[in-house]
């Protein structure tokens, strides 16, 4: 395997958050329990996103934030990657040879019954995990054409109705500039966010993804006058409104 660590293509370091879903074929529901267990991720696969989870990866973010360390930030199972739309809580975690296996209590509240009924029905059958590369130790292997991934900083697992796709395209400017703008914006959002508390952090840090992501995946919108080139949708009011609520 050749490996070259300074070449990193294709893939976004200027998202605060990153997503990455896999359908649920070996999950089990139990609704008298109201208990849910499956594989958020798996190894040695290389997926849509050129990614190739290796086992280990998460092994750090399990010892620090698993549902077994004394932390209160603890990895939690969400409703769509909704920081504020919790379901349960998270009863084991760990890596096995197939892939990082979860098992979860799901609980007793309207959207945790709403999970469970459509995760029995098939209506939902995708995992996801809401994570942040840790680039010091992630490798681009030029014979397998895809991006090892040794670890990550893993936040949450979401059961999802849609499978997100961070990789989008970005049109309209040179590559060294959109490199130059992406490190700029994420000094000064770290920067930005430093003071925060932990689940403020996160939490701004996926509104910003998401607007990003929505933006990126919008039509694109004409001009006001004639004067002005075509834009992508991304609404910079709803975005510092949504900053606003959060920080307040």
């Amino acid at each position: 395997m050749t490996v070259i660590a300074k070449q990193i293509p294709k893939k976004d370091s200027s998202r605060p958050i990153h997503f990455k879903a896999i359908e649920a074929n070996e999950m089990k529901v139990n609704a008298d329990s109201r208990t849910i267990s499956g594989y958020a991720a798996v190894w040695g696969n290389v997926d849509s996103a050129r990614d190739m989870l290796i086992k280990g990866c998460c092994s750090k973010s399990i010892q620090e934030r698993g549902p077994e360390s004394s932390t209160n930030r603890k990895i939690i199972y969400l409703w769509m990657h909704d920081m504020t739309n919790p379901l349960g809580r998270i009863t084991k975690l760990v890596e096995d040879e197939k892939g990082l296996y979860f098992e979860a209590i799901i609980d007793k509240i309207p959207q945790g019954d709403i999970c469970l009924e459509q995760l029995k029905s098939g209506t939902l059958n995708q995992f996801s995990i809401g994570y942040q590369y840790v680039w010091s130790s992630c490798e681009w292997d030029s014979d397998n054409d895809c991006f090892v991934v040794k670890e990550i900083n893993l936040f949450e697992i979401s059961v999802v109705s849609l499978g997100c796709n961070e990789e989008t395209g970005f049109e309209g400017m040179k590559s060294v500039d959109i490199e130059s703008e992406k490190n700029k914006l994420l000094r000064d959002t770290e920067k930005a966010l430093k003071g925060l508390q932990y689940e403020k952090q996160l939490e701004i840090k996926k509104l910003i993804t998401q607007h990003i992501a929505l933006a990126e995946s919008g039509p694109v919108m004409p001009p006001k006058n004639e004067s002005e080139p075509p834009t992508k949708g991304f609404n910079f009011e709803m975005l510092t409104k949504g900053l606003s609520k959060t920080t307040n």
